[in-house]
């Protein structure tokens, strides 16, 4: 805040309210209001080879829809309205910005955190209602790229809210990690909407007096990698710092880091903050130099005695990829930008902490965001190559494999205390590592399959040669694969975690076989093939004739059984039946099948066993059996009339049916068991049915040497 407004009013009041107006103004001036009202901490503080970026937009203005590029101040209205860009009735504010690819030169960039921040100045109107009765300020509705509907999102934090003690304009702060939703999209670049910020409009008078007018917006803050960037220490921090002229000097402190050991350190700052106005001059944001002097920063936009003036700045320039982009957000900053830091005068090599103060000399302002990106020392040995002998990584069971590892110090630290480790699978055994340089040494744990190779400080220095690590693993046997598990791929990824020397921290790198698009690293992976085990016992080698009159033959012949040429499988018998060869041919079979299953799920072929039982009994006839009687009534039962007994023996029936006078009502000399009563001559019954009654039958079975077979039998037709 500062100067009476009385010359930059749009609507006309009169007199008596514009002089209780500036008096209101400057007895604020002199009010005592607590500075911190949430003290910062860090969002995001970690070590990554990236940076940060970020979109925001605006949610109060002149108008709802157009762009605000006037002068003026966020006070200086009493009629600011809500931004409302979307035409959509459930929505009160909404507006937007697009997310672009910071780097797309890069092949690979990976979005590795997205915050969501949103704040207004909220306090409730003149009858104390609220600004947004069926809304909760804590609330908020997003609509993601590629999307066309809101979804609704509640605050994983309210940072702080003023209303909850009556403070200033009664602002308030919220916080929403969007991570996994930004993750979720086929691309995290495009348009995103943000809707139902709530806030003050139209005027805005602090608790205890004064005009400070209305404010609010939302701000994405992304973290991004990439192996193709540069390590910087990354920290985030948020709050809620209320700065005025009489309350300031608020310092944050940021450490964890050692900047890079020569040449220039580049620094990327964030900020967020509301009621930063336009022209009111005082504003100062400053940090800590290499003399510990504080020393004003200057930024694109943004000079050292107003640099929270209503802008969002990305870079070098006003960000106006949004929608409206007024380039005066009244009230609201939101920035990323570099640090001036010429000559290394403000943040030098070999730096490991950094302080940012608040400041004014005037003008009230705060800030709820705040963030350092400084490029550091740090070791790398990314990447971490492993490779193996296994042509195509391809290999058998019981198959020697010597893997290698390649690497070297990639960073600008020294790399310490440097350990590989990986838990050797299962379906392999470890052998040796006996070929390794000097320096290195290694333990394998036989319990825990642990094996861990140790690198002597040194050997892994900036610009050291190149590291061979060679060691030998065995695939199981071929019965392991077969009876015990299926386990066909073997799978190595270990994991390297060493520090620096001028930097403490502990990094990791994981091992790689080849590198994808993002130059990531990829698990070895080898595939064994798979075993197959077939039937020793020759085929046909357990079949047998047996003797007659030898009792003990079946029994021996059934005690055979076929092996598999290799391991021990639960091989199941499959027990046949005597089957006679036919009715005329007493002689006979038991067929047998044997068969088992790998721990692939793969069944072998059956193994099949005959056992051929032969038989001294000639056919004479006396197993035939003829129908009695044949009542064709369709219950299934005596339908036709039947010869039995011959199946299989390829004779051939002649058959003749007399009534009880002697008069032939039926003949076939290829009998196939299909007569039931019915005859093509009307003299002998109704329609085509034989009547019921006794009839006579002559059997002639050619071939089989047995006389004709000549009897009665009774059929029943009605």
């Amino acid at each position: 805040m500062g100067n009476c407004f009385t010359h930059i009013l749009k609507h006309p009041l009169n007199k008596q309210i514009v002089i209780l107006l500036c008096i209101s103004f400057f007895t604020f001036s002199f009010t005592s209001f607590s500075q911190i009202q949430k003290e910062f901490s860090p969002r995001f503080n970690e070590m990554i080879n990236g940076d940060f970026t970020m979109i925001a937009n605006n949610v109060l203005s002149r108008t709802a829809t157009e762009n605000y590029n006037g002068e003026s101040d966020n006070h200086s209205f009493f009629d600011n309205v809500y931004v409302d860009i979307d035409s959509d009735n459930s929505t009160f504010n909404s507006s937007s910005a697009n997310f672009v690819n910071p780097h797309p030169d890069l092949v690979c960039l990976n979005i590795k955190k997205a915050f969501l921040y949103w704040a207004a100045a909220d306090k409730e109107n003149e009858g104390g209602e609220d600004n947004q009765p069926d809304w909760n300020f804590n609330d908020i509705k997003l609509m993601l790229p590629g999307e066309t509907s809101y979804e609704t999102l509640s605050a994983d934090e309210v940072l702080y809210r003023g209303r909850d003690f009556h403070f200033s304009n009664d602002p308030y702060v919220c916080f929403k990690d969007i991570t996994n939703l930004v993750a979720n999209l086929e691309s995290p670049y495009g348009t995103y909407q943000v809707a139902n910020v709530e806030a003050k409009t139209g005027f805005l008078f602090q608790h205890g007096s004064g005009n400070t007018g209305t404010s609010g917006g939302w701000q994405i803050v992304y973290v991004y990698e990439s192996p193709g960037l540069v390590s910087k220490n990354v920290s985030i921090f948020d709050g809620y710092a209320h700065i005025t002229r009489d309350f300031n000097n608020y310092d944050i402190n940021f450490s964890g880091f050692r900047t890079v050991p020569t040449g220039s350190v580049n620094v990327n700052t964030l900020i967020g903050s509301l009621e930063g106005d336009r022209s009111l001059i005082g504003d100062r944001f400053q940090i800590q130099n290499i003399a510990d002097e504080f020393v004003d920063i200057t930024a694109p936009l943004r000079n050292s005695f107003n640099f929270f003036n209503s802008r969002i700045t990305l870079e070098n320039a006003n960000f106006t990829d949004r929608n409206p982009a007024s380039l005066n957000t009244l009230g609201f900053d939101a920035a990323v930008f570099r640090l001036d830091n010429t000559d290394n005068n403000i943040i030098g090599n070999n730096q490991s902490s950094a302080t940012i103060r608040l400041a004014s000399a005037q003008e009230t302002y705060s800030l709820f965001l705040i963030g350092l990106a400084i490029e550091v020392w740090s070791p790398s040995l990314y990447p971490l190559e492993i490779s193996s002998n296994a042509f195509e990584n391809i290999t058998n069971a019981g198959d020697l494999i010597t893997f290698e590892f390649n690497f070297s110090n990639t960073g600008n630290d020294n790399a310490l205390n440097v350990i590989l480790s990986e838990t050797i699978p299962t379906n392999v055994e470890f052998v040796s590592a006996d070929n390794l340089p000097d320096g290195v040494s290694y333990n394998y744990d036989t319990n825990t399959r642990l094996l861990e190779f140790f690198i002597e400080d040194g050997l892994l220095d900036i610009g050291s040669p190149t590291l061979n690590i060679q060691f030998e693993l065995r695939v199981n046997t071929a019965c392991y694969f077969l009876e015990d598990t299926c386990n066909l791929e073997l799978e190595l990824l270990f994991t390297a975690t060493y520090n620096g020397e001028e930097n403490p921290n502990m990094f990791t790198t994981f091992s790689s076989d080849e590198l994808d698009d993002c130059q990531l690293g990829n698990p070895l992976l080898i595939n064994i093939n798979q075993p197959i085990a077939v039937w020793e016992t020759p085929i046909g080698s357990l079949d047998r004739t047996l003797v007659i009159g030898n009792p003990n033959n079946l029994r021996d012949a059934q005690a055979l059984f076929p092996i598999p040429d290799k391991c021990n499988f639960n091989i199941i018998k499959t027990s046949g039946d005597f089957v006679q060869n036919s009715d005329c041919d007493y002689e006979g079979t038991y067929t047998n099948t044997w068969n088992f299953t790998d721990a692939c799920g793969r069944t072998i072929a059956d193994f099949v066993q005959v056992i051929t039982v032969p038989s001294n009994q000639v056919f004479d006839g006396s197993q035939i059996t003829i129908s009695k009687v044949v009542t064709p009534n369709q219950d299934e039962w005596n339908e036709y009339f039947t010869i039995n007994e011959i199946k299989g023996c390829d004779f051939i029936v002649d058959l003749k049916i007399f009534n009880r006078w002697g008069a032939q009502i039926y003949h076939s000399d290829n009998y196939q068991n299909n007569w039931n009563g019915r005859s093509s001559s009307s003299s002998i019954g109704s329609s085509d049915k034989v009547p019921t009654g006794t009839y006579y039958y002559i059997i002639n079975i050619i071939d089989s040497g047995l006389k004709p077979l000549i009897s009665t039998f009774y059929i029943g037709t009605k």
